[in-house]
């Protein structure tokens, strides 16, 4: 005769998500190369700003919510690349049902992917940072980024959050490709980022100058 067994109570997905992702916050920089040096200011508690991005374009404009907090190097670098005017006149494009995308394929330099419990694609309105590859080797592009406008759960882990969509999220999924931005406008007090990445802020504005200078 078999034994019966009592059954195994079943996790919820989101439960598994938030557990898995708090393990993996225990590294300082999740899946980034043995290599890669810890930011230099690491110690220093600084507290998250509110900080918002505007996108501008005919359509109308998005508002995001920056995630200073949960993706402080992604935030800080996108900031700089917003008041570079990096994406300034580029085009939407790349579309998908779910995504639109815009910025250079090839990366200026590259950044830890950053995850949080927090900023899951449970729903759509994400900023998002596209990855160097495929792998657990992938570090993400900051200067190639992409706007989710439904939910992608199989992204979890994937791909870095940044940024969530408090206004426009009907006009990010009626954007026109190859509609163009007119410019990315950054409110709120960026210091406190500015003071935590003092010592990377230099490499990657001079980066993101000579990008785009070559333009």
């Amino acid at each position: 005769m078999l034994r019966a067994f009592p059954a195994t109570p079943r996790v919820p997905l989101r439960a598994w998500l938030v557990s898995l992702l708090l393990v993996a916050g225990c590294s300082r920089e999740p899946h980034a190369p043995a290599d890669s040096a810890p930011p230099a200011t690491t110690a220093i508690n600084v507290p998250a700003a509110d900080l918002s991005a505007t996108f501008e374009q005919d359509s109308g404009p998005i508002r995001i919510r920056l995630a200073a907090k949960e993706a402080p190097r992604l935030s800080m670098s996108f900031i700089l690349l917003a008041e570079a005017g990096y994406f300034d006149g580029r085009a939407w494009s790349d579309f998908s049902p779910v995504v639109r995308q815009t910025g250079d394929s090839s990366p200026i330099y590259t950044l830890p992917r950053e995850f949080s419990p927090r900023l899951l694609f449970d729903e759509g309105g994400r900023l998002c940072a596209s990855n160097t590859t495929e792998d657990s080797s992938a570090r993400a592009k900051p200067n190639r980024i992409f706007l989710t406008v439904k939910p992608q759960d199989r992204w979890n882990l994937v791909y870095s959050v940044f940024g969530v969509v408090t206004e426009g999220l009907d006009t990010a999924r009626n954007l026109r490709d190859g509609e163009i931005i007119r410019a990315v406008r950054i409110e709120g007090d960026t210091a406190p980022l500015r003071a935590r990445f003092a010592r990377e802020i230099p490499e990657w504005t001079a980066a993101i100058r000579a990008a785009v200078s070559s333009r």
